[in-house]
C-alpha cells in the first residue's frame, strides 16, 4: 500500500472519529461535512474512472473500491503498471 493510501485512510479515521465523538461541536460538524465532501468526489471519480478500471483488468469492483476510497492514487497506480 502507496504512502498516500495510507495518509488517506488516516485522515478517513480522524475525521470518523471527531465526527463520532464530537457530534454536536463544531470540530465534529466539520469534519462530517468533510466526509461527506470527500464521499461525493470519489463517487464522481468512479464514473469519470470506470473505463480505465474496467481496462485494468484483474476485479472490477475490487478497483472501483480503491478509486472510491483513494481516487486519482488508485488511477495513477493503474496507470503505472499498465
Amino acid at each position: 500500500m502507496s504512502k498516500g493510501k495510507v495518509v488517506l485512510l488516516s485522515l478517513y479515521v480522524v475525521l470518523a472519529l471527531l465526527a463520532l465523538a464530537m457530534p454536536g461541536t463544531s470540530a465534529g460538524v466539520w469534519s462530517l461535512r468533510l466526509l461527506l465532501l470527500l464521499a461525493v468526489v470519489h463517487a464522481i471519480e468512479v464514473a469519470v474512472f470506470f473505463k480505465a478500471c474496467k481496462a485494468a483488468g484483474g476485479s472490477l469492483p475490487l478497483h472501483l473500491l480503491n478509486v472510491f476510497l483513494f481516487g486519482v492514487i488508485h488511477v495513477q497506480e493503474i496507470r503505472e503498471a499498465a
